[in-house]
């Protein structure tokens, strides 16, 4: 019996279903597969729309644009160094002291599994558990996977410190032949949409840099709010937890989680009255409030308008994909896909959800 003309359509539906679905699950095979790859040049494109308007501005002031991008790395790369150094510093520091820290803290534990043990003692008498036949007992002891959820996505140390080494040449070669790179990639596009390609990609540079510097402007306020009162409450190395809990509070949704364990937990091995816990874990979830709705909605604007449920599911699904990398990538990623979607007409129902409007 010969196909109608509903049912012949229906099945050209389901087969361009079926192959967009295959496309998506090869994209995304390649993208895990090659994943080192794909984060270098992400982390290369971000810092070259972070530079360009440093870039730009030596320009202004007839510096070929060679030296301005040399000189905007070398600045960078001196202003990390810095830093790292700093850090590095303090946690140095930290490991040498941490045995007279450490011996509170155990026995903190130790209380801990005392507790949990007598509750379990507790219920088995109350409950009495059925009798099983004797047999012999096999424990298996997993290792800690946490250096492995940090480096997923880059491989092993070696491999993360090559990859890191490439996205400074990466990042000179992009600005130095941006009009090249720039005509090129606009050239991918039919003529007829171009203009509208273009306006994508100023947007998406123009959300990244205003995302990237608004939250570091707002994580540098929250650090100037929280290490003063770090340091009044006697925390030791307040200058390496202020800025940390700073930083930390800026993970969406569970910065506040995260920023209040690493003062507590200092402040478990020091306090013996609960004051200063307290005054700690105030402090920082006052100062995640304000930051939250008064620095970034001015510092950062409305440029990344993200729902709660989409920030959510990118950062479950970058986070499975690449570990700690893949979280503090997602929202930048997530942003841009919105930002196609907004500018592609058939893709603007998608931006639509995306958004917090």
């Amino acid at each position: 019996m010969p196909e109608t003309k509903s049912e012949s359509l229906l099945n050209s539906k389901v087969t361009v279903t079926g192959l967009r679905i295959i496309v998506v699950l090869a994209v995304m095979a390649c993208i895990n597969y090659a994943s080192s790859i794909v984060i270098t040049l992400i982390c290369a494109i971000l810092i070259a729309f972070v530079l360009e308007p440093g870039v730009r501005l030596m320009e202004r002031i007839h510096i070929p644009r060679w030296l301005g991008v040399l000189l905007m790395l070398l600045l960078t790369l001196g202003i990390l160094y810095l830093v790292v150094y700093g850090i590095y510093v303090r946690v140095m520091t930290f490991i040498q002291e941490f045995p007279t820290y450490a011996e509170p803290l155990k026995h903190f534990v130790a209380g801990i599994q005392k507790l949990a043990k007598s509750i379990e003692t507790s219920t088995s008498n109350i409950v009495p558990s059925p009798q099983q036949p004797n047999l012999p007992t096999i424990r298996l002891q997993q290792e800690s996977h946490w250096g492995q959820y940090l480096l997923r996505g880059m491989g092993s140390v070696y491999t993360f410190i090559v990859t890191v080494m490439f996205i400074p040449f990466l990042v000179f070669f992009m600005l130095t032949a941006k009009d090249h790179i720039w005509t090129g990639t606009l050239n991918l596009f039919p003529s007829e949409h171009r203009e509208q390609a273009e306006l994508i990609i100023h947007r998406i540079g123009h959300m990244v840099r205003r995302y990237i510097f608004g939250n570091i402007m707002v994580a540098l306020m929250s650090a100037a709010l929280i290490t003063p009162v770090f340091s009044l409450t006697r925390l030791r190395f307040a200058l390496l937890l202020g800025p940390l809990a700073a930083f930390l509070s800026m993970v969406p949704y569970l910065g506040v989680a995260l920023a209040i364990v690493p003062p507590l937990l200092m402040g478990l091995g020091q306090f013996t009255t609960a004051t200063p816990f307290i005054v700690i874990a105030v402090t920082i979830m006052v100062v995640h409030f304000l930051a939250m709705n008064v620095l970034t909605p001015k510092f950062v604007g409305h440029q990344v308008s993200l729902n709660a449920l989409t920030v959510t599911i990118a950062m479950m699904f970058w986070g499975w994909m690449w570990g700690a990398v893949g979280l503090v990538l997602a929202v930048p990623i997530t942003a841009a896909f919105k930002a196609v979607c907004d500018n592609v007409e058939k893709l603007k129902p998608w931006g639509v959800w995306m958004g917090d409007d």
